[in-house]
């Protein structure tokens, strides 16, 4: 049987890669992580062929059961690499930028997936985040509070793409 964490990291997995589908997006995951879990890139059409375009985007991907949800934010606690990572990253000013997606689950492992004949759901809201700031000096996390507005949508995904083509990703 799989442990917890595995399936928490799959089914987030799954339910990035589903938005990434219905955005028209390419979606590369990593099966070795060094600091990423995957890539994101824009699909055109150059005459008769839809190849990648030529921006990408990045991503680390964290799910949880242990994020509290208030009336504007979702607060997780992350741990400090991660976050300095995200930081570090971004200070840096390279090429493609990396956001962190967060899958926050239901506390109920049983509710993590509803089937019907109609739909599969895989239940609990994904956000997304560009962490700025400093390197924290934190023992061992981080709170971080996303803005629920920032939920990862099709929509979310084609205006983060198109910031960075037109060169004006924050």
């Amino acid at each position: 049987m799989l442990t917890q964490q595995t399936i928490e990291e799959k089914l987030s997995l799954n339910h990035v890669q589903s938005i990434a589908y219905q955005a028209g997006v390419g979606i590369s995951d990593f099966q070795t992580d060094y600091g990423i879990d995957g890539t994101f890139r824009p699909v055109g059409v150059r005459g008769s062929r839809r190849m990648t375009e030529g921006i990408a985007l990045d991503f680390q991907l964290k799910a949880s059961i242990n994020c509290l949800i208030e009336p504007q934010n979702i607060v997780y606690d992350l741990e400090v690499k991660t976050y300095n990572d995200l930081i570090d990253r971004r200070n840096s000013g390279t090429i493609v930028p990396c956001i962190l997606l967060l899958k926050a689950l239901p506390s109920d492992p049983n509710n993590w997936l509803t089937i019907s004949e109609e739909s599969l759901n895989l239940n609990g809201g994904c956000y997304w985040s560009y962490p700025s700031g400093t390197m924290s000096t934190n023992a061992k996390t981080v709170r971080i509070r996303i803005p629920r507005e920032q939920l990862f949508s099709p929509e979310s995904l084609h205006w983060m793409l198109n910031q960075i083509s037109i060169g004006e990703w924050p």
